[in-house]
């Protein structure tokens, strides 16, 4: 059957969601097969299950560190960290864990989490404060006194196969994501020039350059591009000035409705969301309590395949963590809730002078303002650090140090992919899929190449 992932907000029989949790992956499969065999079942809740089946055999993969490695790779980062330490942070929510076969298994990802927003352990593992720091906040601060920045952006991206996945003979298909024209991002060029390459409309609003060849030997698959990105100012503290981005695309009706399984009006939500709003009736001041929600409460953590997440704006909410994209859906869809148009964006986000990496935020539509920015991750960590202004400036701005391929969550490609993606949700590395099936994460990989990035 085709994807269907908005199945998932059925919810689970509660002997499939009890052999889940406990780590009987096995157990958990036999139940739905009997489920799915079972004429009684109705069609919305097999639906359900044939999602959850890739989920259930995807999940294990997240959590293959049992306790005592997991505290001996604390140990190597600090040396007198003990037990106990562990316990605590456990108990207080900062290790992410499933129960295989009712043993505890954590996160594959756990400890650069736990260095990452502790500070207090990254001192101890030898780590200093993030050296983006400084440049972020230069470059925040010219855009205050300028009135905006613009960068100009040359990058290449590759993608390759593992050679342990790699099959001589089959047909490789492989999306990579590239620009696309966003209300900050314009001049997009394509630089590379290969006739078997077919390149995403501009419109599409999750954008790809797409190759499709038969391989006897590996090979990496490139594509260079260049673009410059525009961001205006704006100081929400201050009375209006007119539309900030006049050239954004205008809003519709998608951008205040539910989308499932993640973006969805629960009773959770929408208590959250009224409890939040208060007696506010401005719709600025109440995304502005949505952000700081976010931001205070939330705690950035990295996490496990969205994928396998069911609702990821209620992961977020019910469980005060999330990365940049989960912290992103928790926000739209507060504001979704409270009626102020939400949408997605995303791309990569880039640090002088070669950093680049994956990143996901938000964008709100303020009447009299137009479309503004938000970015959680961002918002979050300079809260964390104590910077208020610039915890203040990622409420209605970016800085221009991005790349936008992503208008929209849970969209598919063009030319379509035939297979289930690694991330059905989002996507900033690309995919690569065979006749036969799409390949997984750990069977392929991506690279990024910042050929050039002049501030103008």
């Amino acid at each position: 059957m085709p994807d269907n992932w908005g199945a998932l907000s059925a919810g689970l029989p509660e002997d499939i969601l009890k052999a889940k949790w406990a780590g009987d992956f096995e157990g958990a499969l036999a139940l739905i097969e009997a489920r799915l065999g079972d004429e009684r079942v109705p069609k919305a809740l097999k639906d359900c299950l044939e999602m959850e089946k890739i989920i259930i055999e995807r999940l294990p993969r997240e959590y293959p560190i049992p306790r005592g490695e997991a505290i001996e790779r604390v140990k190597a980062r600090i040396p007198d960290f003990t037990e106990a330490e562990f316990d605590a942070l456990e108990l207080a929510g900062k290790l992410d864990y499933i129960y295989v076969m009712g043993e505890k298994k954590y996160f594959r990802r756990f400890l650069q989490t736990l260095l990452k927003v502790n500070p207090d352990l990254a001192a101890r593992a030898g780590i200093g404060r993030e050296d983006g720091d400084s440049a972020l906040n230069g470059v925040i601060a010219r855009m205050k006194k300028n009135g905006g920045a613009a960068c100009h952006i040359r990058m290449k991206h590759t993608v390759f196969i593992e050679d342990a996945a790699f099959v001589p003979g089959e047909t490789y298909t492989v999306h990579i994501p590239i620009p696309m024209p966003a209300a900050q991002i314009k001049n997009i060029r394509i630089l590379t020039k290969d006739e078997t390459m077919i390149v995403a409309p501009e419109d599409q609003p999750q954008r790809t350059v797409c190759f499709t060849q038969k391989l006897m030997e590996n090979r990496r698959f490139s594509v260079e591009y260049e673009y410059d990105n525009e961001l205006r100012y704006v100081d929400l503290s201050q009375p209006g000035e007119g539309i900030v981005y006049p050239d954004a695309a205008p809003v519709t009706e998608a951008d205040t409705r539910e989308l499932a399984p993640h973006i969805m009006f629960t009773p959770f939500m929408k208590a959250l969301a009224a409890e939040l709003a208060g007696e506010e009736t401005d719709p600025l001041r109440i995304a502005r309590r949505f952000y700081d929600y976010c931001t205070t409460r939330v705690t950035y953590t990295f996490m496990r395949s969205y994928l396998t997440i069911e609702n990821g704006s209620e992961y977020a909410a019910r469980n005060l963590k999330g990365d940049c994209g989960i912290q992103a859906l928790c926000f739209i869809t507060l504001c979704r809730v409270a009626g102020i148009p939400a949408r997605w964006q995303a791309g990569l986000e880039m640090e002088p002078p070669r950093h680049v990496s994956n990143h996901d935020w938000a964008q709100f539509y303020i009447a009299g303002r137009g479309w503004l920015f938000c970015d959680c991750s961002y918002g979050g960590s300079a809260w964390r650090k104590g910077n208020l202004e610039r915890w203040n400036f990622y409420f209605g701005n970016l800085e221009p140090w991005r790349m936008v391929s992503n208008a929209d969550y849970q969209q598919g490609f063009f030319p379509p992919k035939k297979h289930t993606r690694i991330d059905p949700y989002d996507n900033q590395c690309g995919e690569v899929e065979t006749e036969a099936r799409g390949l997984k994460a750990d069977e392929c990989g991506c690279e990024w190449e910042l050929i050039e990035m002049t501030e103008r």
